[in-house]
């Protein structure tokens, strides 16, 4: 029976973790394996992408006419007003994700957690100006902080995602786009500002064992639109590269390719750093040597770097796919990173939190099929969902984990604390 190990306090993870700053990453790669690196021994990483905490996208919620989080941060605060809904993000973003739930994945057999970002969380959109120095949320770094103090103390590695680019890497929701794709129209305004705010994460966490490594764009999109060309996505990756090495030698880079991280052609020839993972996503999950899997092990072999499958899931009950999936994985020595570990409206993942009935009214009026609630009433329930995404007010779905090969589902420990600690 797997056990899980003593909370140790964040203040003692500090004084720890600053004596041993001088620490080595723990995976690194070696050819087409990733491996530990005080053995050299291949390692499989297994994990959870983290979505719907730093960006929630609307069908994670129960929505589709909201999508974003800047639609989101809009919605709320016209709902109950600036102050209010800061504290609701506060509460939102200190439930959704708990020390208890890298714990319990840690217990399954997961080593590493995907953490995707939004970079106007960190560096906030108003105020900003259009060279550095760039404008910084202190306090949404100290969540990140929180983060990992957690992971260290379970010995879970973290993988930083740049899910949310400033400017947006694509035109879609999920970059929080404007609904453009700034990054690439606007290349002199938003490449520093992306440059600017990786160098601050990465000086940041310098020297933590559990880094894992950096997922320098999550699905960027290019020559899907009108005018824009391919080529700067392999020029700024270099660029990324470069001024990380300054700082972390040792972590690894995952690179994500164009059309939803599938076409790697522009990124070609993939030699620019010795410590390079091909990062695939693909709905569904891969699970046979199929057109697409046949052209990213090409990739492979004549490159001799590591695959990893980087964002895969949304399985329905009885998960059968996950099996085949993971399995085939596995099999073929490649790592997976599933999405994501909880979200209000599904049950495609680890944890099903369900929506009270006020918040299912704020969605009603949101899509425009309900009557705006009293500011007093939208407050209270937008508060109680929040605390609500706890995982131990959520339900746990032990045959989803089950269903990944190399984990083995148990019940998450009873929180704890008595209560949230923002109650």
């Amino acid at each position: 029976m797997i056990h899980f190990r003593p909370i140790v306090t964040f203040t003692l993870f500090v004084a720890l973790t600053q004596s041993n700053a001088s620490a080595f990453a723990k995976y690194t790669t070696k050819g087409q394996n990733i491996v530990e690196r005080k053995t050299g021994e291949p390692v499989i990483l297994r994990g959870f992408g983290i979505g719907g905490w730093l960006l929630p996208e609307g069908y994670m919620w129960g929505i589709r006419k909201l999508d974003r989080p800047r639609q989101f941060e809009a919605a709320i605060e016209e709902l109950i007003g600036k102050e209010d809904a800061a504290e609701f993000w506060r509460l939102y973003y200190e439930n959704f994700l708990i020390e208890d739930d890298i714990a319990a994945m840690k217990a399954w057999g997961s080593n590493t957690v995907r953490i995707p970002l939004l970079a106007s969380m960190l560096q906030p959109r108003a105020g900003q100006p259009d060279a550095p120095p760039y404008v910084y949320n202190e306090a949404h770094f100290k969540i990140l902080d929180r983060l990992v103090g957690w992971c260290e103390v379970h010995d879970m590695g973290v993988i930083w995602d740049m899910h949310g680019a400033p400017g947006g890497q694509n035109a879609e929701n999920i970059s929080d786009s404007d609904g453009e794709a700034r990054l690439w129209t606007e290349k002199d305004k938003y490449w520093p500002q992306c440059i600017d705010l990786w160098m601050k994460i990465v000086r940041r966490y310098a020297g933590r064992e559990i880094i894992v490594g950096y997922d320098l764009l999550n699905e960027p999109l290019l020559r899907r639109y009108d005018g824009i060309d391919t080529a700067p996505l392999r020029e700024l990756y270099i660029k990324l590269t470069r001024e990380i090495r300054t700082v972390d030698k040792n972590g690894i880079i995952f690179v994500e390719g164009d059309d939803w991280a599938q076409n790697f052609e522009m990124l070609e020839p993939l030699d620019w750093d010795p410590h390079l993972v091909i990062a695939f996503h693909c709905y569904p999950p891969t699970a046979s040597m199929d057109e697409k899997m046949t052209g990213w092990e090409k990739l492979r072999q004549k490159y001799n770097i590591p695959l990893w499958h980087g964002e895969t899931g949304e399985v329905r009950p009885p998960y059968d796919h996950n099996r085949k999936s993971t399995a085939f994985l596995e099999a073929n020595n490649i790592g997976w990173s599933w999405w994501t570990h909880k979200k209000l409206s599904r049950k495609t993942q680890p944890w099903y939190c369900a929506r009270t009935s006020g918040f299912d009214k704020i969605l009603e009026y949101w899509k425009g099929n309900g009557e705006k609630p009293a500011r007093a009433d939208a407050k209270r329930w937008l508060f109680e969902q929040a605390r609500r995404t706890r995982s131990d007010k959520c339900e746990f779905l032990p045959e989803m984990v089950n269903s990944l090969k190399g984990l083995e589902a148990e019940r998450p420990a009873k929180a704890k604390r008595d209560k949230a600690p923002s109650e």
